[in-house]
């Protein structure tokens, strides 16, 4: 569940990622102590910023991405407010070398609203533009301080202006909230970690910058239920993004790095060195998802391993169980996994909800002789582990939920379930050779990728529509199968790559590829 609700936060990112392109030609230059950074920090998870050379309306116009991400309703608000308001001759001198800054923030009703945030020269004032506003001949109501504006295509949205910032929203609420805030007085670290990245995307299309402290939010405007058990890790995702847009007219690409904080389990990769990733190639081919961690010297990584369980205050309590187990059958536990574990581990889960935990191994032969005396067999192929929390002890937080998980040893690895149903349907289609590396989506996603990674997730739209119908809310299922939304569009795929105590970042949104007609073929 966790990784689908991840999967389910890259694709709000898509969703997001688009708003920005339609208000790129609006000219603007960073200016580090701006109001209006502030404000598009102040509650989004997500933040766009757009660099005043930058023109890409010729760009969008020979693709479909734009309206497939946003979708009809929010393309025509967003289209509506930059050609018939923002497009304004008076406006536009008047934003002339500002940076503007779109974000999406979650209302209590569960709707996704976004907010257009930048700040007027010091040739201009706020009452010169809504004067030039009036003159144009658009509706202009007055509400408690914030402006509803109709537009002459009937669209509405509101206006909020404070000194030098100028806000626009389709909803009253994030405008007004935001006005009563001091924010140049505010200390927010969010703000500073966009100013310190800045600099390193002046010649990208775009940035899109992500908070992950807010991300909850998002999250529960989207899905039915509460942050709790496996989702209770968005609570702790202490956490920022920055990356740069990369056009492609087939996919959406996302490069940039993650800053992830102390005390993260993920963090425990951020020193590690980049694995090729091959576990994948055992995986069923209606796997949903998949998380696989890449860990070059497990011993050096244990030990980041055992400062992670400190902070918990689960390091005593796991020594005395492996010692216990050590004593009680006479052997020593650190002589399994330890010595005999490779460099890759994986969780993943089929479309079936079946959720399936892998390590690859250096000796599979070996490691089974070894653990015969801490298993029980189910059958000949199938045995179950004795003792709870092994896996955990020696793994951490992807293993949590395997308590004592039966499992199976075959081609140098070792593959887990709760069930030994989902160990007897997991053999079967991997002895037929039906397999996720098998088909075209998984393919030509790959392609796109370096094979090497820290961490990496993978979302199947196709496999995954089961799971996700049974968490999203119903709108926002509806619109991942959508013709106007992401119904062409099959996988999703991040990647973390650590690199000195950060991570390089990618995040694609992979497009089916068209299935050429038998006529379209002929000579």
């Amino acid at each position: 569940m966790k990784k689908i609700v991840i999967s389910i936060v890259l694709l709000l990112v898509a969703i997001i990622a688009m708003a920005y392109l339609y208000f790129s030609n609006l000219n603007a230059d960073r200016n580090t102590s701006d109001i209006s950074l502030h404000a598009a920090t102040a509650n989004s998870a997500f933040v766009f910023s757009f660099q005043n050379d930058k023109t890409v309306l010729d760009l969008l116009k020979s693709q479909e991405l734009f309206k497939n991400m946003l979708g009809p309703d929010k393309y025509k608000q967003l289209s509506a407010i930059k050609t018939q308001l923002m497009s304004m001759p008076l406006i536009n001198q008047a934003t002339d070398q500002e940076y503007v800054y779109i974000s999406f923030l979650a209302d209590q009703k569960n709707a996704i609203n976004f907010l257009v945030s930048t700040q007027i020269n010091s040739q201009l004032n706020g009452g010169q533009i809504l004067q030039a506003i009036q003159k144009s001949g658009i509706q202009t109501d007055t509400l408690q301080g914030i402006f509803k504006l109709s537009l002459p295509d009937s669209t509405l949205c509101y206006l909020g202006i404070k000194e030098n910032l100028v806000l626009l929203s389709n909803a009253a609420a994030p405008i007004a909230d935001l006005l009563k805030k001091p924010l140049a007085k505010q200390n927010n670290d969010f703000a500073n970690y966009i100013r310190a990245n800045s600099r390193f995307a002046k010649n990208s299309l775009a940035q899109l910058y992500i908070n992950f402290n807010k991300v909850p939010v998002l999250l529960q405007a989207v899905i039915h239920q509460k942050l709790t058990g496996e989702l209770q890790v968005f609570h702790q995702q202490n956490a920022f993004a920055a990356l740069n847009y990369s056009y492609s007219n087939k996919n959406i690409l996302f490069t940039g790095s993650t800053d992830i904080q102390a005390n993260n389990y993920y963090q425990l990769f951020a020193n590690t060195t980049p694995q090729k990733v091959t576990i994948t190639n055992i995986l069923p081919e209606n796997t949903a998802n998949y998380t696989v961690y890449g860990i070059n010297n497990y011993q050096s990584w244990r030990k980041e391993l055992q400062s992670w369980f400190l902070n918990k205050k689960e390091a005593q309590v796991l020594s005395r169980e492996l010692q216990n187990i050590s004593n009680k059958y006479h052997l020593n536990t650190d002589d399994i996994f330890p010595k005999y574990f490779d460099n890759q581990l994986i969780t993943f889960q089929l479309s079936t909800a079946e959720k399936l935990g892998a390590i690859n191994l250096k000796n599979g032969d070996k490691t089974a002789q070894l653990l015969l005396d801490l298993s029980e067999d189910y059958n000949e192929n199938i045995k179950r582990f004795k003792e709870p929390d092994l896996l955990y002890a020696y793994f951490g937080q992807p293993f949590m939920n395997f308590k004592a998980p039966y499992y199976v040893i075959l081609d140098n690895y070792l593959v887990f379930a709760n069930q030994p149903a989902t160990l007897q349907n997991f053999l079967s289609t991997y002895e037929n050779n039906k397999l996720l590396i098998g088909t075209e989506a998984y393919i030509n996603a790959s392609n796109q990728l370096p094979d090497n990674s820290s961490i990496c997730f993978y979302l199947d739209k196709k496999n995954a529509l089961n799971l996700l119908k049974s968490n999203l809310r119903s709108e926002y299922y509806q619109y991942t199968t959508d013709e106007k939304g992401l119904k062409k569009y099959n996988s999703l795929t991040y990647q973390l790559s650590g690199d000195h105590g950060k991570f390089q970042t990618n995040i694609l949104i992979h497009k089916q590829t068209p299935t050429l007609e038998k006529d379209s073929l002929a000579l």
